[in-house]
C-alpha cells in the first residue's frame, strides 16, 4: 500500500490494493457485530474490537451525530424497444419536474441513441435534449393511465447499492440492509454507511448507561460517494450536497465542547454537514475536506473503510495523516476486515 507516485493538481492521493474478496457483499447480522478498529491519533495506536463494544471507548458527555437522510430506490433496470436483450440502467440523480429526472445512464451512448427506455410493461422514459455530457434528462410516463409514475418508479426502482456490491443489482433485502435506523428524510442515492452498524439497543446503551448525547442532521448523499477523484488527470472536487443542521443542534454541540465532551461524527457525510455549518453554509455545502483541513467542530469520527482514490479517503487522511492512515488500512487487510459500504469500520479518536 503506497501513495500515488504522481502529483496531480498538488494532491498526492493515498492508494492501496483492494482485492475483490475483501469487499463485503452483505452486512453482518446483527449489525453491531461488525469489527471496529479503534484508532488513537495522539498515541498512534490501533485496537481491534466490535461496534457492540463501542461504549468502552466513549466517555460520559460525548455527543454522537447521525445522518437521518433516507436512501431512495433510485436505480432502475430496463430495456431498449429496438434491443430488448440489452440491459439499460438509469440512476435517478435529481428530480427536475413532476415526472422529469436528471439521471446517470449505462451504457449512456445507447440510451441517447435510442431516446427511449422501457421498464417492465408500463413505465417509459423519453430522453430530453440537454447540455449534459455525462448525464441524461428523461421524462417518465405511465403506459397504464391508472398507475401514477411515482408508484411505478418505486415498483421498478432498486436500492442504489454500489457497483462493487453484486454489480449494483439490489434486491428486497437491500431495502432494509442499505437503510440506517435513523432514515427519515428521503433524498439520498447512497447510504451514510457508518450508521449501518448501529442498532436501537446499542443507541439505548450509549444514551442510558453511558450518558452520551445523540443528535441528528441531514445531508442528502449524491454522486460524490462514488465518483473518482480524478478525471483524465484533472482533480474533481465533490459536488455540492444539500444538508440541514439546525441552530439548536449547533448550539448543543458547542455546549458539549465547552463541557469537555467530544463531538463524534458518525460518517463522512455528517462530518461534511457539521464542518459546512461551522463555516456558515446553510442549505448546501461544497466543502472539499483533504489533508491540511482545519476541523472546527468534530473531535472524532466513526467511518467505514473506503475505496482508493475517493474524497472519503482524503477526508480520513485529513484526520489521521498519511502514515497512520496507511497503518490502519494495512492492519485492516491483515486482520481480514470487510471493506466498503457493507463492511466493517473504525472509530478515530
Amino acid at each position: 500500500m503506497t501513495g500515488s507516485a504522481q502529483q496531480l493538481d498538488g494532491l498526492d492521493p493515498y492508494s492501496y490494493e483492494l482485492p475483490r474478496s475483501a469487499v463485503a457483499q452483505r452486512p453482518v447480522y446483527p449489525p453491531d457485530s461488525a469489527k471496529m478498529m479503534v484508532v488513537n491519533r495522539a498515541l498512534g495506536s490501533l485496537q481491534h474490537s466490535t461496534f457492540a463494544a463501542l461504549g468502552a471507548f466513549l466517555k460520559r458527555g460525548d455527543h454522537l451525530v447521525f445522518n437521518e437522510t433516507k436512501v431512495v430506490p433510485a436505480r432502475l433496470f430496463g430495456r431498449l424497444p429496438q434491443a430488448p436483450d440489452t440491459e439499460i440502467e438509469l440512476l435517478l440523480i435529481e428530480q427536475q419536474g413532476p415526472t422529469r429526472w436528471l439521471c446517470m445512464g449505462r451504457p449512456l451512448r445507447k440510451v441517447r441513441a435510442s431516446g427511449v427506455v422501457i421498464f417492465g410493461d408500463d413505465l417509459r422514459a423519453d430522453v430530453v435534449p440537454s447540455h449534459h455530457n455525462d448525464r441524461v434528462i428523461v421524462e417518465f410516463s405511465s403506459l397504464t393511465p391508472a398507475t401514477p409514475v411515482a408508484e411505478l418508479l418505486y415498483r421498478y426502482g432498486t436500492m442504489p447499492i454500489p457497483l462493487y456490491i453484486r454489480s449494483g443489482h439490489g434486491d428486497e433485502q437491500d431495502r432494509s440492509d442499505y437503510q440506517s435506523i435513523f432514515a427519515k428524510h428521503a433524498g439520498s442515492i447512497a447510504a451514510p454507511t457508518a450508521s449501518l452498524h448501529f442498532t436501537p439497543e446499542l443507541i439505548n446503551e450509549l444514551v442510558d448507561s453511558l450518558g452520551c448525547s445523540v443528535s441528528r442532521v441531514t445531508l442528502h448523499v449524491g454522486t460524490a460517494s462514488f465518483q473518482s477523484l480524478f478525471v483524465n488527470g484533472v482533480l474533481r472536487p465533490p459536488p455540492a450536497e444539500r444538508f440541514e443542521v439546525s441552530s439548536e443542534t449547533l448550539e448543543s454541540l458547542h455546549e458539549t465542547k465547552e463541557r469537555g465532551g467530544r463531538v463524534i461524527a458518525v460518517g463522512t457525510t455528517v462530518t461534511r454537514a457539521l464542518e459546512g455549518a461551522a463555516r456558515n453554509d446553510t442549505t448546501a455545502t461544497q466543502l472539499f475536506i483533504r489533508p491540511g483541513f482545519d476541523f472546527r467542530l468534530i473531535d472524532a469520527l466513526i467511518t467505514n473503510f473506503h475505496q482508493p482514490g475517493t474524497t472519503h479517503l482524503l477526508l480520513v487522511e485529513a484526520l489521521l495523516g498519511r502514515k497512520l492512515l496507511a497503518n490502519c488500512y494495512e492492519s485492516a487487510m491483515n486482520e481480514n476486515y470487510r471493506f466498503l459500504s457493507y463492511g466493517d469500520g473504525m472509530i478515530i479518536v
